[in-house]
């Protein structure tokens, strides 16, 4: 078996979600139960964007909480393993931001199919600034990156 090296982990660190395009967002509210649901998402100055009805639930949640946890997993059609699927998550601390910059990233990568949102004046644009980020790309193979970028130890030990 192949041994990964650093700066090869690194790079699909950055470059993993460039095949995907939505992403799973849990929240809290302000009981403390967890809510689930996915969006699309940009990405811009090694943070994510993504947009959403200021009238569902997961919003309040952000709005309230100012966090959520992001998940972002390789499609079971192209995964090798069905339980080995690639996957990106991370913490994140939010912010709600003016749109209109971002929308135009939208468009740029979902092209007409996501353009009416721009309208609906009750979608807003959540800024998702990732703490550390766990990747892992099978059995085995797990990373943790810091905010920094850097590639910090994974102390898994399974029996």
């Amino acid at each position: 078996m192949k041994k990964t090296t650093d700066s090869e982990i690194i790079e699909t660190f950055n470059t993993f979600t460039k095949d995907k395009f939505s992403l799973i967002l849990s929240t809290t509210n302000k009981d403390t139960e967890a809510l689930t649901s996915y969006s699309p998402f940009v990405e811009k100055a090694d943070k994510f964007y993504t947009v959403m009805s200021s009238a569902m639930p997961h919003f309040k949640n952000i709005e309230n909480s100012l966090k959520a946890h992001v998940f972002i997993i390789e499609d079971e059609k192209e995964a090798s393993h069905i339980f080995a699927r690639k996957r990106l998550y991370f913490n994140a601390d939010c912010k709600i931001v003016d749109g209109e910059e971002y929308f135009e990233l939208f468009d740029k990568r979902y092209g007409e199919s996501l353009s009416f949102i721009r309208k609906m004046k009750d979608f807003k644009v959540v800024e998702l600034t990732p703490k550390e980020k766990s990747l892992v790309l099978g059995f085995g193979a797990a990373y943790l990156m810091n905010e920094e970028g850097k590639l910090i130890p994974k102390n898994i030990s399974h029996k």
